[in-house]
């Protein structure tokens, strides 16, 4: 499967996730000149950015461990230009936090 495909699959399922826990999805793959969130979600005056992994298996560890310092700083500048955009429109949210949703599909042929 395509790998763009697969991640695409994966940020659904996520964006799912999160609207079964109560999340309002406000963006999907918002980019700016500093990067890329892949999901921007609200839940009572809170919002969250979102960070997506999804694997095939655990072969090089878990999902959340690919992303590194630099991708990391990549997301919280795009969060600033997102809540800088945000705030021109006259929205403050009460809080922020940074998360990470990790999807692993594993299929096993043959398994008994």
């Amino acid at each position: 499967m395509d790998k763009r495909v697969f991640g695409q699959i994966g940020e659904n399922t996520a964006a799912d996730v999160l609207r079964a826990k109560g999340y309002r999805i406000l963006r999907q793959n918002y980019r700016c000149s500093y990067g890329e969130i892949d999901i921007i979600a609200e839940r009572d005056g809170d919002l969250s950015f979102v960070e997506v992994k999804t694997r095939q298996n655990f072969r090089y560890g878990r999902p959340c461990e690919a992303i590194g310092r630099e991708k990391m700083q990549h997301i919280r500048r795009a969060a600033r230009c997102f809540l800088d955009d945000m705030k021109k429109k006259g929205y403050v949210p009460r809080r922020y936090d940074f998360q990470v949703i990790e999807i692993v599909v594993q299929h096993t042929d043959h398994a008994f």
